[in-house]
């Protein structure tokens, strides 16, 4: 359990606003916009959101019995996450743009600091605003930021920054017909690691096109673990409650980002 609540926060992981195209824009920068444009205008959007899901978690060891995650956000301010198996809940977890937290009950273990370990754990920067884009079906960056490179594929679009990071390659690919994200890539440039994000089984929700299907691989170059998110309900915009106390007791884990 303690493990599933790992790679969950792990999927967990310049700006040059969209202006109006001057006279001297290429045929590829006006494509591009409208891609961005079409890309947002069929994001979903919500100032809350409940969700209950199914887990599935495998590594080199083997499969891991499916879990009940509820997964609630409260747009740009916090994501709570409970996790349980056979309705008795085993761990919880409370993130906010400055903090990341959770506790197992399993094994009397809590964790209490920020995403700096996300961060050297992937390679990149990877922050609450990318996370909270990644649960919801967005690239983890905002392609209305920065310059991006679209190459036509047969099913859509691969997306690429056209400076890639140092310390990362970044890949996304968007549909060509409703313009959504089937899949995400972050692969480390030094050859350590990579993760995988692919979506799928889109359904209405808000009048809205939203994946019901999140299929996430990281690769440490040592092991492979596999995490398949199933949404089964999803309310928008109610009141939603992120009750957490770290219980007394409890041992705090140490996480060493950099195995």
């Amino acid at each position: 359990m303690r493990k599933l609540v790992y790679i969950i926060l792990l999927v967990a992981l310049a700006s040059c606003g969209v202006k109006k195209a001057a006279s001297t824009s290429t045929s590829e920068d006006i494509s591009a916009k409208r891609l961005i444009t079409e890309y947002y205008n069929n994001a979903l959007t919500y100032k809350t959101l409940d969700a209950r899901t199914k887990i599935k978690y495998r590594d080199k060891k083997g499969s891991k019995p499916t879990v009940t995650l509820t997964i609630r956000i409260e747009k740009d301010k916090k994501i709570w996450l409970n996790a349980s198996l056979i309705g008795f809940s085993g761990a919880r977890a409370l993130i906010t743009p400055q903090k990341v937290q959770f506790y197992d009950k399993l094994n009397n273990q809590y964790f209490d600091g920020d995403f700096t370990f996300l961060s050297q754990y992937l390679g990149v920067d990877i922050d609450f605003y990318q996370l909270q884009r990644l649960l919801t079906g967005l690239t983890v960056y905002d392609l209305r930021e920065g310059k991006y490179t679209f190459k036509e594929t047969q099913t859509g679009y691969e997306v690429t920054p056209k400076k890639q990071l140092k310390e990362a390659l970044i890949f996304f690919g968007i549909a060509s017909q409703n313009f959504v994200t089937q899949e995400q890539r972050i692969e480390q440039t030094d050859g350590n690691g990579t993760l995988d994000i692919a979506y799928g089984n889109y359904k209405e929700v808000g009048g809205k096109t939203f994946p019901f299907s999140l299929d996430i691989l990281a690769d440490d170059g040592r092991n492979q673990s596999q995490v398949q998110i199933e949404f089964r309900d999803i309310d928008l915009d109610g009141e939603v409650r992120m009750p957490f106390s770290i219980p007394s007791g409890y041992e705090e884990i140490k996480l060493d980002a950099k195995r």
